[in-house]
Protein backbone atom coordinates (compact mmCIF):
# COMPACT_ATOMS: atom_id res chain seq x y z
CA UNK A 1 0.00 0.00 0.00
CA UNK A 2 1.19 3.10 -0.91
CA UNK A 3 1.77 6.18 1.65
CA UNK A 4 -0.56 8.10 0.15
CA UNK A 5 -3.53 5.60 0.29
CA UNK A 6 -2.49 4.80 4.04
CA UNK A 7 -2.55 8.55 4.79
CA UNK A 8 -5.74 8.26 2.80
CA UNK A 9 -7.35 5.67 4.63
CA UNK A 10 -6.32 6.64 8.29
CA UNK A 11 -8.02 9.98 7.49
CA UNK A 12 -11.19 8.68 6.57
CA UNK A 13 -11.25 6.66 9.54
CA UNK A 14 -10.35 9.29 11.47
CA UNK A 15 -13.28 11.46 9.82
CA UNK A 16 -15.79 8.05 10.51
CA UNK A 17 -14.89 7.92 14.12
CA UNK A 18 -15.56 11.58 14.74
CA UNK A 19 -18.97 11.73 12.09
CA UNK A 20 -19.83 8.81 14.60
CA UNK A 21 -19.20 11.08 17.87
CA UNK A 22 -21.30 13.82 16.08
CA UNK A 23 -23.99 11.72 15.72
CA UNK A 24 -23.77 10.40 19.28
CA UNK A 25 -23.85 13.88 20.24
CA UNK A 26 -26.54 14.97 18.00
CA UNK A 27 -28.36 11.89 19.70
CA UNK A 28 -27.68 12.94 23.09
CA UNK A 29 -29.14 16.08 22.75
CA UNK A 30 -32.22 14.84 21.31
CA UNK A 31 -32.87 13.03 23.93
CA UNK A 32 -32.21 15.39 26.15
CA UNK A 33 -34.60 18.28 24.65
CA UNK A 34 -37.19 15.45 24.57
CA UNK A 35 -37.24 14.45 27.67
CA UNK A 36 -37.18 18.36 29.33
CA UNK A 37 -39.96 19.04 26.97
CA UNK A 38 -41.95 16.08 28.20
CA UNK A 39 -41.15 16.87 31.62
CA UNK A 40 -42.23 20.45 31.58
CA UNK A 41 -45.25 19.40 29.38
CA UNK A 42 -46.30 16.76 32.16
CA UNK A 43 -46.03 19.06 35.02
CA UNK A 44 -48.28 21.47 33.70
CA UNK A 45 -50.98 19.35 32.72
CA UNK A 46 -51.10 17.19 35.82
CA UNK A 47 -51.17 20.76 37.95
CA UNK A 48 -53.88 21.62 35.64
CA UNK A 49 -55.57 18.10 35.52
CA UNK A 50 -57.77 18.48 38.35
CA UNK A 51 -62.12 18.79 38.50
CA UNK A 52 -62.63 22.57 38.50
CA UNK A 53 -63.88 24.07 42.13
CA UNK A 54 -67.10 25.67 41.75
CA UNK A 55 -66.86 27.55 45.34
CA UNK A 56 -69.56 28.11 47.69
CA UNK A 57 -72.67 30.52 47.04
CA UNK A 58 -73.13 32.64 50.34
CA UNK A 59 -75.37 35.30 49.95
CA UNK A 60 -74.85 35.45 46.04
CA UNK A 61 -71.23 35.62 46.17
CA UNK A 62 -69.63 32.52 44.90
CA UNK A 63 -66.77 32.10 46.90
CA UNK A 64 -63.64 30.26 46.29
CA UNK A 65 -60.79 29.58 49.10
CA UNK A 66 -57.23 28.55 48.15
CA UNK A 67 -54.08 28.25 49.22
CA UNK A 68 -50.31 29.58 47.14
CA UNK A 69 -47.20 27.98 48.15
CA UNK A 70 -44.14 28.07 45.25
CA UNK A 71 -45.02 26.81 43.03
CA UNK A 72 -48.65 26.47 42.28
CA UNK A 73 -51.71 27.40 43.31
CA UNK A 74 -54.87 24.67 45.24
CA UNK A 75 -56.91 24.02 43.86
CA UNK A 76 -56.29 25.44 40.60
CA UNK A 77 -59.22 25.26 38.85
CA UNK A 78 -62.40 27.16 39.08
CA UNK A 79 -65.70 27.62 37.48
CA UNK A 80 -68.28 30.15 37.64
CA UNK A 81 -70.52 31.78 35.24
CA UNK A 82 -71.04 35.18 33.58
CA UNK A 83 -72.95 37.89 35.51
CA UNK A 84 -71.51 36.10 39.32
CA UNK A 85 -70.23 37.89 41.66
CA UNK A 86 -66.71 36.17 42.97
CA UNK A 87 -64.55 36.23 45.93
CA UNK A 88 -61.33 35.10 46.76
CA UNK A 89 -59.76 33.70 49.32
CA UNK A 90 -55.97 33.04 49.13
CA UNK A 91 -53.52 33.08 51.68
CA UNK A 92 -49.77 32.34 51.11
CA UNK A 93 -48.11 29.01 52.49
CA UNK A 94 -44.58 29.92 52.57
CA UNK A 95 -42.94 33.32 50.71
CA UNK A 96 -44.84 36.07 49.23
CA UNK A 97 -46.99 35.60 46.10
CA UNK A 98 -49.36 37.30 43.82
CA UNK A 99 -52.65 36.46 42.24
CA UNK A 100 -54.14 37.76 39.27
CA UNK A 101 -56.56 37.61 36.42
CA UNK A 102 -56.29 40.25 34.07
CA UNK A 103 -59.86 39.90 32.88
CA UNK A 104 -61.41 40.25 36.25
CA UNK A 105 -58.84 42.94 37.37
CA UNK A 106 -57.70 41.34 40.05
CA UNK A 107 -54.36 42.02 41.53
CA UNK A 108 -53.71 40.76 45.07
CA UNK A 109 -49.84 40.61 46.69
CA UNK A 110 -49.81 37.79 49.26
CA UNK A 111 -47.69 37.85 52.36
CA UNK A 112 -47.30 34.48 54.52
CA UNK A 113 -48.79 36.41 56.82
CA UNK A 114 -52.34 35.30 56.19
CA UNK A 115 -55.19 35.56 53.78
CA UNK A 116 -56.37 38.23 51.32
CA UNK A 117 -59.60 38.87 49.63
CA UNK A 118 -60.17 39.91 46.07
CA UNK A 119 -63.81 40.51 44.97
CA UNK A 120 -64.91 40.63 41.59
CA UNK A 121 -67.85 40.49 39.41
CA UNK A 122 -67.81 38.55 36.24
CA UNK A 123 -69.05 40.42 33.75
CA UNK A 124 -72.36 38.96 32.01
CA UNK A 125 -70.95 39.95 28.56
CA UNK A 126 -67.59 38.07 29.35
CA UNK A 127 -67.10 34.94 26.74
CA UNK A 128 -67.54 31.54 28.01
CA UNK A 129 -63.34 30.55 28.18
CA UNK A 130 -61.24 29.60 30.37
CA UNK A 131 -58.67 32.74 31.92
CA UNK A 132 -55.33 32.01 33.17
CA UNK A 133 -55.00 33.40 36.65
CA UNK A 134 -51.34 33.72 37.36
CA UNK A 135 -48.59 34.67 40.05
CA UNK A 136 -48.16 38.45 39.92
CA UNK A 137 -44.95 38.55 42.18
CA UNK A 138 -41.74 36.74 41.15
CA UNK A 139 -41.48 33.80 43.80
CA UNK A 140 -38.14 32.25 42.03
CA UNK A 141 -37.62 29.67 38.94
CA UNK A 142 -40.97 28.00 39.02
CA UNK A 143 -42.38 31.48 38.65
CA UNK A 144 -43.58 31.14 35.38
CA UNK A 145 -45.39 27.88 35.82
CA UNK A 146 -47.65 29.36 38.50
CA UNK A 147 -50.55 29.79 37.40
CA UNK A 148 -54.87 28.16 37.21
CA UNK A 149 -57.62 28.34 36.00
CA UNK A 150 -60.76 30.25 35.80
CA UNK A 151 -63.64 28.23 33.22
CA UNK A 152 -66.28 30.92 33.08
CA UNK A 153 -69.32 29.61 31.30
CA UNK A 154 -69.42 26.46 29.16
CA UNK A 155 -65.90 26.79 27.19
CA UNK A 156 -66.59 23.19 25.15
CA UNK A 157 -62.87 22.17 23.61
CA UNK A 158 -59.76 23.37 25.08
CA UNK A 159 -56.92 22.97 22.98
CA UNK A 160 -54.67 24.01 25.75
CA UNK A 161 -54.72 20.09 27.08
CA UNK A 162 -53.01 19.19 24.08
CA UNK A 163 -50.69 22.27 23.19
CA UNK A 164 -47.25 20.67 25.36
CA UNK A 165 -48.09 17.30 24.07
CA UNK A 166 -47.81 18.71 20.79
CA UNK A 167 -45.19 21.08 21.31
CA UNK A 168 -42.76 18.29 22.29
CA UNK A 169 -43.62 16.43 19.58
CA UNK A 170 -42.83 19.39 17.13
CA UNK A 171 -39.67 19.61 19.08
CA UNK A 172 -38.66 16.09 18.15
CA UNK A 173 -39.92 16.09 14.74
CA UNK A 174 -37.47 19.62 14.51
CA UNK A 175 -34.41 17.95 15.93
CA UNK A 176 -35.01 14.69 13.78
CA UNK A 177 -35.13 16.67 10.57
CA UNK A 178 -31.99 18.49 11.49
CA UNK A 179 -29.94 15.42 11.91
CA UNK A 180 -31.04 13.77 9.09
CA UNK A 181 -30.14 16.78 6.92
CA UNK A 182 -27.28 17.17 8.63
CA UNK A 183 -25.94 13.54 8.39
CA UNK A 184 -26.29 14.09 4.71
CA UNK A 185 -24.72 17.17 4.59
CA UNK A 186 -21.80 15.46 6.27
CA UNK A 187 -21.45 12.28 3.74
Amino acid sequence: MTEEKKVAQESSQRREGTYAAGALLIAITILINILFTGAIAYGITSKTGSKPVEGVLVSGVREFKMTAQQWYYSPNIFKANPGDKVEFSVASQDIRHGFAINELGINLALSSAGAVLGKAVIPSDIPSGTYTMYCSIFCGIGHPYMKGTIIIGDPGFNINKFLPYFATLVMAGVFISFTIVRRREIR
